[in-house]
């Protein structure tokens, strides 16, 4: 399955599901705290920017159609540390200033082309 990851770093211009998605890539799971580090996604999965076109090398025709929305431990992304009812706005904004940072410091290894999400990448412990 192909799906999305915001590419912009303009944090006004993104809207809140994108940050918390960003979020959510550098913070462990509450749920599994000791195994998962970080959203990543499932098995099979191919991670694209959403400033790419979709396709590479292996394309099967079919673009990404949807935002990355679960991790491979199962969980969805407000359970890695982005459920603003549960952190609050300001705690959600500074979270997300600090993952838009992280995205911008990874982006030379990253966007390439195709974002490879490893488990255990740099994350962040909030």
């Amino acid at each position: 399955m192909k799906v999305l990851y915001p590419a912009s770093h303009d944090i006004p211009s993104l809207p809140d599901s994108h940050i918390a998605l960003k979020i959510a890539r550098h913070s462990r799971c509450s749920l599994c705290r000791s195994a998962c580090l970080g959203l990543h996604p499932p098995q099979g999965w191919r991670v694209y920017s959403d400033m790419s076109d979709g396709s590479d090398s292996e394309d099967d025709g079919e673009p990404p159609s949807k935002y990355l929305d679960r991790c491979q431990c199962g969980h969805p992304v407000l359970t890695h540390g982005a459920d603003m009812s549960s952190i609050g706005m300001e705690e959600f904004t500074r979270r997300g200033r600090v993952a838009v940072r992280l995205d911008e410091l990874l982006e030379v290894r990253l966007f390439a082309h195709v974002i490879v999400v490893p488990c255990a990448l740099h994350p962040i412990y909030m």
